[in-house]
């Protein structure tokens, strides 16, 4: 079970403040979803995301947690 904040927004969002983009991949049929998510910083001009360096390819994420199966 998971748990997720929800906010409710009551303007435009204004440089200095910082959002969360979580897209969701769903698989339905095998009971699991997966997030990914980018923190971004809105700016005056171009918004900054923040997360740019993590991994979301699932070769380097499984590289990065140390389950990433050895190639013979």
């Amino acid at each position: 079970m998971a748990t997720h904040e929800v906010m409710e927004v009551t303007g435009p969002v204004k440089a200095g403040q910082v959002v969360a983009v979580e897209p969701i991949v769903e698989f339905a049929d095998k009971r699991m979803h997966f997030r990914v998510e980018d923190t971004v910083l809105i700016t005056e001009d171009e918004p900054e995301i923040l997360s740019a360096g993590i991994p979301k390819d699932l070769a380097d994420v499984q590289k990065l947690v140390g389950s990433a199966k050895d190639e013979k």
